[in-house]
């Protein structure tokens, strides 16, 4: 079943990519292949808004995680963190983002995670989801799309990250 993401919901995606892009450095070079020195990002988890706003999910997923980029199309991720449902969850996924639209690196994070009762009851399982993300020098966000499935209700998922190299 899907169920449709509220207005006000689309409206704070839809203005969170501008508002990212025009913080991203006026310098920045068209996109290579590959960056010149793998880049090591951590992160401190992050927020999610659930397009089923019934339930009282928790929606700051706080945590750890760190993200090596290898290249402009590719990252390896991994954390852990506490999620919608108040449990602990870990994940290991590759974020393969070949397209590009101005700052706004487009693709998926596919990879691993568990700490999901519904799902192999919280033991580890498969997931794949659309991931955006826009890099600065330093600081960085991904914004990932967990789409509605049977036993998932869906949200959007925004993480902010911290170069450290």
């Amino acid at each position: 079943m899907f169920v449709r993401p509220s207005l006000s919901c689309v409206v704070s995606v839809l203005l969170a990519l501008p508002l990212a892009a025009a913080a991203a450095p006026d310098d920045a070079a068209a996109p290579d292949a590959a960056v010149s020195t793998p880049e090591i990002w951590l992160n401190v988890g992050g927020f999610s808004r659930h397009f089923d706003r019934s339930n009282r999910y928790n929606e700051r997923n706080f945590g750890f995680g760190i993200e090596w980029r290898t290249s402009e199309q590719f990252a390896f991720m991994a954390g852990v963190y506490d999620n919608s449902l108040g449990k602990h969850s870990q994940y290991a996924a590759v974020n393969w983002q070949p397209w590009t639209l101005g700052p706004v690196k487009l693709g998926a994070a596919i990879g691993v995670m568990n700490g999901y009762p519904s799902l192999k009851r919280g033991g580890t399982f498969f997931a794949a989801l659309p991931m955006a993300s826009i890099e600065g020098r330093r600081f960085g966000i991904n914004l990932g799309i967990i789409p509605s499935m049977k036993n998932v209700d869906g949200a959007f998922m925004l993480q902010f990250k911290l170069r450290v190299n």
